[in-house]
């Protein structure tokens, strides 16, 4: 009988279908997580690891497991898994790719339309006032028809990104190292592939949709932001390292930029003072996909991909 090791304790109604004939471990308290010297304790029976988001599947955490075949992560990034060492040793990694698409490109474009047209701030001037009071002209917002969004890392969340957005009637470039087909990109109204820093002057929003890798940790420094413009803003719902923190506070202190819109922040889980004292940014705790039936559609895919595997199959989410 193989055993499935779970990072979290998941309902079993999620998964009970997956798990017939396994033996299952996890933590007892609902919906909890095995700190790390717990979980390096149970490893040594685990043949299956499915873990949670950010919860980390490091090195360390592999050679603790001499009997692992699988690896499921319950999101799309990977970059708390050791992927490349994974597969050195043998073991298949998987992940969620397409059951993020729905949840998290909407969440991004809320993201936007709050930063945009000053949702946040509204609620909550209301609340500390109770009386409706707004100026009769006012260039703090920005309405988003006929404005620009540049989506850096055109893949498949950036691409229902800017889909939606061009419901909304905003223009549509990118960047990234593939083209879009013809026929997608003429769904988009003509999307422009672009460099990044030409990207950068010419976008009215600019969203950050691309993996956390190396070379991109702090990609969005002091150096990208002066090539925005002014009145521009900027929405990361990908990965918080992407942008470097202290550039990004600098730039909306100074009104370098217009506003932010975080869903991914540098040092998680914590928000730094600095961020939370700016009123020119909307933050949101990493949460695009934080509904059940999103987490559950995550979890299905994972162990859809961790069945084929076992199978002797490889699927398409297997990296």
């Amino acid at each position: 009988m193989m055993t499935i090791l779970f990072s979290h304790n998941i309902p079993e109604e999620y998964y009970r279908e997956y798990t017939k004939d396994m033996k299952v471990i996890k933590p007892a308290e609902p919906l909890a997580s095995w700190p790390r010297e717990e979980i390096m304790k149970l490893l040594p029976e685990a043949d299956i690891l499915i873990t949670i988001m950010d919860y980390p599947a490091d090195r360390e955490m592999i050679d603790a497991a001499p009997n692992l075949k699988v690896i499921g992560n319950q999101g799309s990034g990977t970059d708390k898994i050791a992927v490349s060492y994974a597969k050195e040793k043998g073991i298949a990694v998987v992940n969620a790719p397409r059951a993020v698409i729905d949840a998290t490109s909407e969440m991004t474009v809320a993201l936007m339309m709050a930063v945009c047209r000053g949702v946040v701030r509204y609620d909550r001037d209301l609340r500390r006032t109770r009386v409706m009071e707004r100026p009769l002209y006012f260039d703090g917002d920005m309405a988003l028809y006929n404005k620009t969004l540049g989506v850096v890392g055109m893949g498949r969340i950036g691409y229902e990104v800017a889909r939606k957005a061009h419901g909304l009637g905003m223009k549509i470039i990118y960047t990234d190292m593939f083209e879009l087909p013809e026929e997608r990109a003429a769904a988009l109204g003509g999307a422009e592939k672009m460099e990044l820093d030409e990207l950068l002057g010419a976008a009215d929003v600019v969203t950050l949709h691309m993996p956390l890798t190396p070379e991109n940790v702090h990609l969005f420094d002091e150096s990208k932001f002066n090539l925005m413009k002014p009145t521009a803003y900027l929405v990361n719902a990908a990965r918080g390292p992407i942008v470097e923190e202290k550039a990004l506070v600098k730039a909306l202190r100074e009104h370098r930029i217009k506003g932010a819109a975080l869903d991914v922040h540098e040092f998680e889980p914590n928000l730094s003072a600095e961020v939370a004292e700016l009123d020119n940014i909307v933050v949101t705790p990493h949460c695009c996909t934080n509904l059940t039936s999103e987490r559950v559609r995550l979890l299905h895919e994972t162990l859809d991909g961790v069945s084929a595997v076992l199978r002797g199959e490889k699927p398409y989410n297997q990296l």
